[in-house]
């Protein structure tokens, strides 16, 4: 892959923040994971208050339901056998517990067809409209493959990300916004 500067964000014409305004937010649709010659496939069921989350997972074929819930501070995880696990960050459980993690931190912007304000990305490609199209940040790759207009805003409905062997795939069907 090319490196390629950051292409300043403001010399796009969307109204990032108006995107960024939107805290309190649920998305709900499928995610695929596949990380070697495994995969998994789940609905997904996400809502973002601010720092706090929630994110449950239902997997199909009876495989039940992983939810994990918590804000910047503390995550729990229960997990369909009843298991309950606690730590101070998601990414850690998600590894431990379901054998793959993805940084949630950055993935609710990520989803939002943002860049995470914690780091500079290596890479970025906007689309004609100013809109992210591909990203690399903190070493995962994400590529916003479709849209939506919701409530005037238009937000990611389908998104690839990629980091080492892990891929992952987000098709939203839902989204609900609301404002800070």
């Amino acid at each position: 892959m090319r490196s390629l500067p950051p292409t300043p964000l403001h010399e796009s014409t969307v109204d990032f923040q108006q995107i960024e305004a939107i805290e309190n937010w649920s998305a709900s649709g499928r995610v695929s994971i596949q990380r070697g010659a495994e995969g998994w496939s789940a609905n997904m069921y996400w809502h973002s208050r601010g720092a706090q989350f929630q994110l449950r997972l239902v997997a199909p074929l009876g495989r039940g339901t992983y939810q994990l819930a918590g804000d910047d501070t503390k995550v729990e995880l229960i997990v369909p056998d009843g298991g309950y696990y606690v730590a101070s960050d998601a990414q850690s459980l998600m590894a431990e517990h379901l054998g793959w993690s993805i940084p949630l931190d950055g993935a609710r912007y990520w989803l939002r067809g943002l860049v995470a304000p914690d780091s500079t990305p290596s890479y970025i490609n906007l689309d004609d409209l100013g809109r992210v199209q591909d990203l690399e940040q903190r070493g995962w790759r994400i590529s916003v493959l479709r849209r939506l207009t919701i409530d005037n805003v238009d937000l990611p409905s389908k998104l690839f990300m990629h980091y080492q062997d892990l891929k992952v795939r987000i098709v939203i069907s839902s989204w609900k916004l609301a404002s800070k």
